[in-house]
């Protein structure tokens, strides 16, 4: 299904800077008109200064209770023997608190912008807060032996 929104460049370039070197700890989009457009990033130098836990919260509370969202992660996390490992990971953020044409909206304009972001590792949907946790999505995305890199605030 096709809802005629389409993806802002700018969300590419910085998915792009993001990816390639590595710029941004997050990116949320949304939708405003008929453009997904970037709602907020956050800058690699602001997550050191915050802390990996921190910087993890602060995405999750870009997250609307009644509004949808798409972000991208960059995960790290420790496998031990195989080194520090990172996993760039796709939210859809459709809470079931939002409006049914919001939720539909959202769902129907995914493939705009997943098809524009080459090298996404994992793709997690989101209906409730619990499945935002880090605990669950660490789970999806990483080996059952590894560990969570927990940075502190510098």
């Amino acid at each position: 299904m096709s809802s005629g929104v389409g993806a802002d460049d700018a969300c590419v370039n910085l998915f792009e800077e993001m990816k390639l070197r590595r710029k941004y700890a997050f990116i949320v989009y949304k939708i405003d008109g008929d453009q997904i457009v970037v709602d907020l990033a956050l800058t690699a130098e602001e997550s050191a200064a915050l802390g990996s836990e921190a910087s993890y919260e602060k995405f999750i509370a870009q997250m609307p209770e009644g509004e949808g969202r798409y972000g991208v992660f960059d995960f790290e996390y420790d496998t031990g023997a195989d080194g520090i490992r990172n996993k760039l990971v796709f939210f859809l953020w459709a809470p079931d608190t939002a409006r049914i044409k919001s939720r539909m909206l959202y769902a129907s304009s995914k493939q705009a912008i997943r098809l524009r972001l080459n090298g996404i590792n994992t793709e997690i949907q989101c209906t409730d807060p619990a499945e935002l946790s880090f605990e669950s999505v660490f789970e999806k995305l990483a080996p059952s032996d590894a560990k969570p890199v927990h940075k502190a605030a510098k």
